[in-house]
């Protein structure tokens, strides 16, 4: 185990946002702390508070950091985090959640003061790419859009938070300022990944969770999938997207999305194939 309780014994927790930061040293988020491990994973004892935001909110996270290298040297040279919150009324009129990015440029040990993105409103959690042209791109859950609201963001029995959806912002100013998303999915499409390949073609898998049709039984099914972009995340060809892989769940009504996929994370290998990894909760038994 990589955390350990108030005692100072092992416990399990929620681990998050793995990143290798080179000469053996690895980073992952658990708990409000990151951990560090200096021996290429085999045990974990350094830790960073995660701060909350700028404004003083809770700083939930999901997606790896962004590691950036000196192309000659290897160094790393800045680390760049996405995390988000929730603003909930009396504050707000309409629930929503709100993205934020934060930086480090001593590989993690401190960090500056958040930014709270406008153009990231109704958006959680962001993966982010620098393409090849120098942009970079954050592949961004978007709320449950407001047609399929339910008053509050109380969700119904068939309203989840599988109903989120999927869009792209870009920046041309190293993550200080960010365009409008622009949405490639509506809704049931999101916990995004992002590779560029040797061909600077950039590749997003994506997970499934609303959308297909029930199979003959009535039972939900999900998959994974992949598209790509020709023109450095500007635009992406949904016309000719991947399926990967798809499932029959195993729940109907209120509780169907326990059987979805969870976080699609893609790699590419040495010898040019790329791997693709998901969870899924078919075998779940949860509630029965």
């Amino acid at each position: 185990p990589v955390t350990v309780d108030k005692d100072g014994n092992p416990a399990s927790a929620l681990g998050l946002g793995l990143a290798y930061l080179g000469d053996g040293n690895a980073l992952l988020y658990s708990g409000r702390y990151r951990w560090f491990s200096r021996d290429y994973g085999k045990t974990w004892s350094d830790t960073v508070a995660i701060a909350q935001t700028s404004d003083e909110k809770y700083w939930a996270m999901w997606c790896s950091p962004l590691v950036e290298r000196d192309h000659k040297t290897r160094k790393v040279i800045r680390i760049a985090e996405t995390g988000y919150a929730w603003f909930k009324p009396p504050e707000v009129t309409h629930a929503h959640q709100q993205g934020y990015i934060r930086f480090s440029t001593d590989e993690g040990k401190t960090w500056g003061k958040s930014i709270k993105v406008p153009e990231w409103e109704r958006v959680s959690e962001v993966a982010l790419l620098r393409a090849d042209n120098g942009d970079l791109l954050g592949a961004c859950r978007t709320d449950i859009p407001h047609w399929m609201e339910v008053k509050g963001l109380v969700f119904s029995p068939s309203l989840n938070d599988g109903y989120e959806g999927l869009g792209v912002s870009v920046s041309k100013d190293d993550g200080l300022t960010w365009s409008t998303v622009r949405k490639l999915y509506d809704y049931g499409r999101h916990h995004p990944s992002l590779l560029m390949l040797p061909n600077q073609n950039i590749v997003m898998t994506y997970v499934v969770r609303a959308g297909y049709v029930d199979d003959k039984n009535g039972f939900p099914q999900f998959g994974i999938e992949a598209v790509i972009s020709h023109d450095n995340g500007k635009t992406w060809d949904l016309d000719h997207r991947y399926v990967l892989h798809t499932w029959v769940g195993n729940r109907k009504g209120k509780r169907d999305h326990y059987a979805s996929p969870y976080c699609a994370s893609l790699s590419l290998l040495p010898d040019g194939s790329i791997i693709t990894v998901f969870g899924t909760g078919y075998r779940s038994q949860f509630g029965l």
